[in-house]
């Protein structure tokens, strides 16, 4: 819902966010866990070409900054099975709170 409208942002674009540096993780072979913490951007192109059209600032339609922090297991060749999905952190947005909105990203098939 936004203003009272139901809409759909069409496909989501997520990709890590290299302007920020800070993507980083830890691997304790003691526990046998890695945590890692990966600053993505995620983008609505086909939404924010329907504000667009409509007028709406630039700002409204920029991407969202998030952080988003995964776990898994450290697996016998050393990688482990977290890969990118887990909740995120979402920073600041001039359209979306980060109290109202939640992005999670799920496991691929």
């Amino acid at each position: 819902m936004w203003h009272g409208y139901k809409i759909s942002t069409g496909p989501l674009d997520f990709a890590l966010d290299d302007s920020t540096g800070k993507s980083c993780g830890v691997m304790n072979y003691e526990l046998g866990l890695v945590l890692s913490e990966f600053h993505v951007l995620v983008r609505f192109r086909s939404f924010a070409l329907q504000l667009k059209t409509l007028g709406i600032e630039a700002d409204l339609i920029a991407p969202i900054h998030a952080v988003l922090k995964t776990e898994g297991k450290i697996l016998p060749d050393h990688s482990f099975n977290g890969g990118l999905r887990g909740n995120c952190r979402v920073e600041s947005h001039k359209m979306f709170s980060g109290q109202d909105l939640r992005i999670e990203i799920l496991p691929g098939l």
